[in-house]
């Protein structure tokens, strides 16, 4: 008799954003968690490793996201909260995605394999999103990652992993594969467009009567505001000065701001505060129009609908809706449950939660095939 397929243990789907390595995973019966990471990553030698290890067990662990690392290949590699501050590792902006990728997925598996306690052998669905730039890459980065996953060291011990799924799409992808679905035919009448506005990039996919031709990738992301900004004041972190400029929205936030300053003179920080703020504002409808001027080179000028998301666009909400009046305006194009919202994350994940739906249902085809093909073995033996 033919055997029942089983379905994976661990489902899982990355969306390597610039500020934050986003991932939603699920076990065989659960729901679907958010787990976000940072983005850093960083190779470390075997004793800084250990010395951090021995530190841990002498001061106290941490939560399995914010101590992650992972050996593979004979390197170690150290990713997100632990990269970035023990290690100093950066958020690797001017490297290209998918070679980051690999330890992060690692890290990332072992993070949500340790919440679902499955053990040190398992199997795993895996789906990512990559710029549509990178998108060239994916059969080498699945090759990477399933590599990888058959063997690989983590805090808790050695991992081995097989991959029994794999998915690659371009970033906004996701958000798209969900508006075909709630549109159907209607969709294949239209020129559509997804402008994905997110921290590192800003991409577009063009759809014309149902089909995707059109793919780019800009290095228009938030950071290059953060970057003009920053470029006006002095030397502040550039990190949380992104934080303080998206959270204050259109008008710079004092309060928000007010941690950054740097001088220990009340006078110095006021004059520290008119000149930060000031840069904001100058450079705030600086870097909305050079976005308006690239988006009006790569997109038709025939567009019937255009679907926004991502962190940036919701910071330059205005800015774009009247840059596409007269189009129709979709925003974030996936209504996340109310387990997966955060107020802080907002609909930064709409499109890996697009992307899990589609894999989902991927996976279950998978699965239903091999189960009819079973049946038709076990029936003619």
């Amino acid at each position: 008799m033919g055997r029942k397929p089983k379905p994976p243990d661990l489902f899982l789907v990355l969306d390597f954003g610039g500020s934050l390595t986003k991932v939603i995973y699920m076990g065989k019966n659960g729901e679907p968690t958010v787990l976000c990471m940072e983005p850093e990553v960083i190779g470390v030698p075997a004793a800084s490793v250990d010395a951090y290890e021995r530190l841990s067990l002498d001061m106290g662990e941490a939560l399995p996201q914010d101590r992650a690392w992972v050996k593979v290949d004979e390197s170690y590699y150290a990713v997100g909260y632990l990269a970035a501050k023990r290690f100093h590792g950066n958020a690797g902006l001017s490297q290209l995605k998918y070679e980051r990728a690999y330890p992060k997925t690692l890290a990332a598996v072992w993070v949500a394999a340790t919440s679902l306690g499955l053990g040190n052998r398992f199997k795993v669905a895996l789906a990512a999103l990559l710029p549509p730039g990178e998108y060239e890459n994916a059969s080498r980065l699945e090759a990477m990652i399933a590599s990888g996953l058959e063997r690989f060291e983590t805090p808790d011990g050695t991992l081995r992993v097989k991959l029994t799924h794999f998915d690659c799409k371009p970033e906004g992808a996701g958000i798209y594969l969900m508006r075909t679905q709630s549109e159907g035919m209607a969709l294949k009448r239209k020129t559509c467009a997804v402008v994905m506005l997110g921290y590192r990039n800003a991409s577009v996919l063009v759809s014309e009567r149902g089909q995707v031709g059109k793919r780019v990738t800009s290095s228009f992301g938030f950071v290059r505001l953060v970057e003009m900004v920053d470029s006006r004041t002095s030397g502040l972190d550039t990190g949380r000065l992104a934080r303080a400029i998206a959270l204050g929205g259109e008008q710079p936030s004092p309060k928000l701001l007010q941690p950054l300053l740097q001088s220990v003179t009340r006078e110095g920080r006021k004059e520290e505060m008119a000149a930060l703020t000031n840069a904001i504002v100058e450079c705030r409808p600086e870097y909305a129009l050079a976005l308006r001027s690239w988006l009006r080179e790569v997109l038709p000028r025939d567009l019937d609908e255009v679907i926004l998301s991502g962190g940036t666009a919701d910071y330059l909400k205005r800015d774009l809706e009247e840059h596409f009046a007269g189009v129709d305006v979709i925003w974030h194009g996936v209504e996340l449950p109310p387990n997966l919202r955060d107020a802080e994350l907002g609909n930064r994940i709409s499109d890996a939660y697009g992307m899990y739906l589609y894999f989902q249902s991927i996976v279950g085809q998978s699965l239903v095939e091999s189960l009819r093909e079973s049946t038709e073995v076990a029936t003619s033996a």
